[in-house]
């Protein structure tokens, strides 16, 4: 991987649908509002837009850390944006800051992301062994 400048920063713009409102399956739908679990995965999204410029051949990251603190409400229709600013890179491990906001100005979520950069066979491999414990657990179980 490749230094990552200070302050670096991306931004992923999304429109929210009625599917990003808050639902929770067993429960049923509790509010008609983008719901904390989808800011979580733009948060991922957007913190990974912060490393992909800077990965080598033969690499990937894995995110390994959200933090969300919801602090205002979005309702379908309004545009968030969501903007990724490096923090900090330590080696492989990459931090960024994450701040949520609406079209209207208003914040709506801040929080951070942390992934690692590894080299892609090692984040297959990984895959592989568990989907193998997996079948053997699902065999062993039927």
């Amino acid at each position: 991987m490749r230094p990552i400048p200070a302050d670096f920063t991306q931004t992923l713009t999304v429109t929210v649908t009625d599917e990003m409102t808050v639902d929770f399956g067993e429960l049923g739908a509790v509010h008609p509002v983008y719901a904390t679990y989808w800011m979580a995965k733009h948060f991922e999204e957007a913190g990974r837009k912060i490393i992909l410029p800077f990965l080598e051949d033969g690499e990937g990251g894995i995110g390994s850390q959200v933090e969300v603190i919801h602090t205002g409400p979005a309702l379908p229709g309004m545009t968030v944006t969501v903007t990724a600013t490096l923090t900090a890179q330590e080696g492989r491990r990459v931090h960024a800051g994450m701040r949520a906001v609406t079209e209207l100005g208003d914040e709506i979520g801040h929080g951070s992301t942390t992934q690692f950069v590894l080299p892609q066979t090692r984040i297959d491999a990984n895959f592989e062994t568990l989907r193998a414990r997996w079948a053997a657990h699902t065999r062993d179980n039927s």
